[in-house]
């Protein structure tokens, strides 16, 4: 009995739209369905499938690896949401909310693949259960006013800027639809355009004036407690966000000065003149770090089905400088690494080789297309992620760059990448645990980064909504180091180190560490 199997299969039939990633043919008949996430027939039907498996797990006397990782989330998300009552008051905020999911979906920068005729139908279908999503998100903000439960105000006022954008902009129309024109353009306005002035008038005319500008998971009842389990989840058990806080001061100190010595000789900034520019410089370095880092680390040829994609952050996502989207178990939606390109003359050259050492091969895209197309990972191990080791490998990967000794120049901005992650152990720590306001994690930011004040406020606001993601960077990265060391010490060779760690696969830190150790590898 594949028990991880089991439950995804049973997953499946409570939310059919894990298929876009899946594309199997025996679950096709239903994935046009898009179930209400925020309702709380769905909460019932997941929690009950999870206290299911959870249950069966628990009788089990010797669990295998697998049986293991899915305990360990099921025990998670069972008592979390079981616990904190935050949940049913906050379900979403500028960077978790399935309506702008569906704004990227219809301009096709989503998960969702329009290829025939058929594609265009289901994704009309699916949209037209947007309006019992957006009454029910309604629904759980009114409740959260009445329990005194409401979102930062700062971050309201994201989500209502974000919005007017959308719908001035009109980002979610097509350029080129398979189906009728009219019908595609009258239903993503009745179902699509119509909920999000729906969101928007609730927010600014009855759900504003009830919040305030007090931030973090500790403003909350229970909310200290809850960022430690975070923490834990995120990093190891039993470290604290004290103890993080304080590596991120004690590591940014050491940076600073390293910073300090490399600016006095940095050369002239590099710039771009155009979009295109800059598309296709990432393209010459996608074929650089093959061959300066993964030849020379990995085992195993990159070939042309193998490399990612490079495009444009589409508007309604200018949120963030670059991220990586991953490809679906069937390739159809091929890997893509998206970049803020809205400002040209702004992006150095120089800090574009460590990112895509961190999004693209061997970071990213060279991780999770492994574990999609070359692992022998079971279908559940392919779609569960880790943060701290997804993240954590990531950073890893900037540190085998080639960083010529003559310029510098690279390494300096892989100097100032490095500063950010210790920054946000400290922003993170800070918002959630000790209490910090706004004003004294920008000027924290400020002082230590100099970046862009729209830069800082977007972080600010990230880590405000994803308490504990912003941890994984370091914490994985550190762990990820700390492995290497002792396999060479042993008489390892790099090669092989990089190999068992893509053959494990995603996972918790602990359990990585475990599995080195049970083995003698370290």
């Amino acid at each position: 009995m594949n028990i991880s199997s089991d439950y995804i299969n049973e997953y499946y039939k409570i939310n059919p739209t894990i298929n876009d990633f899946f594309l199997k043919e025996e679950w096709n008949k239903k994935s046009h369905i898009q179930p209400n996430i925020y309702s709380e027939d769905y909460y019932k039907k997941l929690n009950d499938l999870d206290k299911k498996y959870f249950k069966l797990l628990n009788k089990k006397e010797c669990l295998s690896f697998e049986d293991k990782l899915l305990y360990n989330n099921l025990d998670y998300d069972i008592h979390l949401e079981e616990d904190y009552e935050i949940y049913m008051y906050i379900p979403i905020n500028s960077m978790n909310n399935l309506l702008f999911d569906y704004i990227s979906e219809a301009n096709g920068n989503g998960a969702f693949i329009f290829e025939k005729r058929e594609d265009y139908e289901i994704f009309l279908q699916r949209i037209k259960s947007l309006t019992p999503i957006t009454d029910e998100i309604i629904k759980k903000m009114k409740n959260g006013i009445k329990n005194k439960v409401t979102l930062y105000r700062g971050e309201v006022n994201q989500m209502i800027n974000n919005i007017k954008e959308v719908l001035a902009s009109k980002l979610y129309y097509k350029k080129k639809v398979l189906i009728s024109r009219k019908k595609w353009d009258e239903e993503i306005n009745k179902y699509l355009v119509n909920n999000l002035n729906k969101l928007i008038h609730f927010l600014i005319n009855e759900y504003y004036e009830h919040t305030d500008y007090k931030f973090g998971l500790q403003k909350y009842k229970g909310g200290k407690k809850l960022y430690k389990k975070i923490v834990e989840y995120n990093t190891y058990k039993g470290l604290t966000p004290e103890e993080i806080h304080n590596i991120g001061l004690k590591e940014l100190t050491k940076l600073k000065k390293e910073k300090y010595i490399l600016e006095i000789n940095y050369k002239q900034k590099k710039t771009f003149k155009n979009k295109k520019e800059i598309l296709d410089y990432l393209k010459k370095l996608q074929k650089r770090t093959i061959e300066e880092v993964y030849n020379k680390n990995f085992h195993g040829k990159i070939t042309k089905k193998d490399l990612y994609k490079i495009k444009s952050i589409p508007k309604e996502n200018e949120r963030t400088f670059a991220y990586y989207i991953s490809p679906d178990m069937k390739n159809k939606r091929k890997g893509t690494f998206y970049i803020d390109t809205s400002s040209p003359s702004t992006i150095d050259k120089n800090e574009l080789y460590v990112l895509s050492l961190h999004e693209g091969i061997p970071g990213h895209h060279y991780q999770i297309n492994y574990k999609i197309k070359y692992s022998d990972l079971s279908d559940y191990r392919k779609v569960t992620s880790y943060n701290s080791y997804s993240e954590g490998w990531a950073l890893y990967c900037e540190n085998m760059g080639k960083y010529n000794k003559k310029n510098l120049d690279e390494y300096y901005h892989k100097v100032k990448y490095d500063m950010h992650r210790c920054v946000r152990l400290v922003i993170d720590t800070g918002i959630h645990y000790f209490g910090w306001s706004y004003d004294k994690c920008f000027k924290f930011m400020k002082d230590n980064l100099q970046h862009e004040d729209v830069m800082i406020h977007k972080e600010i606001l990230r880590y405000n909504n994803l308490p504990g993601q912003a941890l994984t960077y370091k914490i994985g990265e550190k762990t990820f180091l700390y492995l290497k060391n002792k396999y060479l010490k042993k008489g390892g060779k790099i090669k092989d180190f990089h190999q068992i760690i893509m053959e494990v696969g995603p996972c918790p830190l602990d359990m990585l560490v475990d599995i080195f150790i049970k083995n003698k590898l370290i």
